[in-house]
């Protein structure tokens, strides 16, 4: 069966077309996606901290462990989206993350969820941070309805496992 030489140019045009639209949106969503990621809104911690006993106080009760962060309360994922978007500049558990100084993709957040707890208006979030060195980060809220306030933020000296490892690191003073 031959083809005419008319039907051929057709054929040959019309994939030439679809690989340019194909190409295009390709490239454009590629675009977006590597676009950095905005900074979030500043979230200010009481300059005078708290005491040990209250650190030990905000941990009683029987919290409810998170481990997505789009599953935590909403003033909370606001707290970790950058400002004027809708990017998480948190990753979660096992996702990728930049974890050092060398930035190789501005996209990809600096934090990753290790673990987080809801207990009524308290919420605490531990993560990891990169940067210079990895930091453990923890941080703790009081949430209404539509705002979060900072309460406190500290650093562990090591990862904390589960929620009872958290608790035994503030008693002992590994997180300050």
């Amino acid at each position: 069966m031959q083809i005419s030489r008319r039907l051929a140019v057709a054929i040959a045009v019309a994939f030439s077309l679809l690989f340019v639209l194909t190409r295009t949106g390709v490239l454009r969503y590629w675009g977006q996606a590597s676009q950095r990621l905005g900074e979030g809104p500043r979230l200010e911690s009481p300059p005078a901290g708290i005491s040990q006993a209250e650190k030990d106080q905000f941990l009683d009760g029987d919290f409810t462990i998170v481990r997505d962060v789009n599953a935590l309360p909403s003033p909370v994922v606001k707290a970790f989206t950058e400002e004027g978007g809708s990017r998480l500049l948190m990753a979660n558990p096992g996702k990728t993350f930049e974890a050092t100084d060398a930035i190789r993709d501005s996209s990809v957040p600096r934090k990753r969820l290790i673990f987080a707890g809801v207990l009524n208006t308290k919420c605490f979030v531990l993560y990891e941070q990169g940067g210079i060195g990895l930091s453990y980060i923890i941080a703790f809220f009081n949430v209404a309805t539509d705002r979060v306030k900072p309460i406190w933020r500290g650093y562990c000296a090591d990862q904390p496992a589960n929620i009872s490892d958290l608790r035994s690191q503030i008693v002992s003073g590994n997180c300050r």
